[in-house]
């Protein structure tokens, strides 16, 4: 009786360690996105010899930065909304295009530099930086840039 014991015991187990994983690879799967775009508010800067070492950008309640040497930062609030848990990464990526931000040709890909486990309603600051040394070249054209929350997990 006892062996059969242990057996269910290690079947049990195996089913809960199978279904663990597989939730996990599901919400990994289903990973959420929100975007945003914000045009540089300085987008070209020569002014008698000087020429413009950072331009700034404005998302809703974000901020965000890009420098000549390709050095970028973005910081601001992510809300997790429910009781159950997800893991926030917020990121950037930059381009050119009209001063609306249209017909943007993207010069660089997504990449997050923050990553925050959050649950129950809460809110918590986001703030990361990225040297990214392919946008040295085209740091004068760069007039747009967006911002990616990414959730994965129990996101709403």
């Amino acid at each position: 009786m006892n062996q059969f014991n242990n057996g269910s015991l290690i079947l049990s187990l195996s089913a809960l360690v199978i279904a663990v994983l597989s939730a996990t690879g599901i919400a990994e799967a289903n990973a959420t996105e929100r975007r945003s775009q914000a045009a540089a508010q300085f987008a070209k800067g020569k002014v008698e010899g000087f020429e413009l070492q950072r331009k700034d950008f404005r998302f809703f309640g974000f901020t965000a930065w890009l420098k000549r040497g390709g050095e970028w930062h973005i910081e601001g609030p992510v809300r997790h909304r429910g009781m159950l848990c997800g893991t926030y990464e917020a990121g950037m990526r930059f381009g050119i295009g009209k001063p609306d931000c249209t017909d943007v040709q993207w010069v660089s890909g997504v990449r997050y530099v923050t990553s925050q486990y959050q649950c129950n309603n809460a809110e918590m600051t986001h703030s990361g930086t990225e040297i990214d040394e392919s946008l040295i070249g085209p740091f004068d054209a760069i007039t747009c840039a967006e911002q990616v929350i990414r959730c994965t997990g129990n996101c709403k």
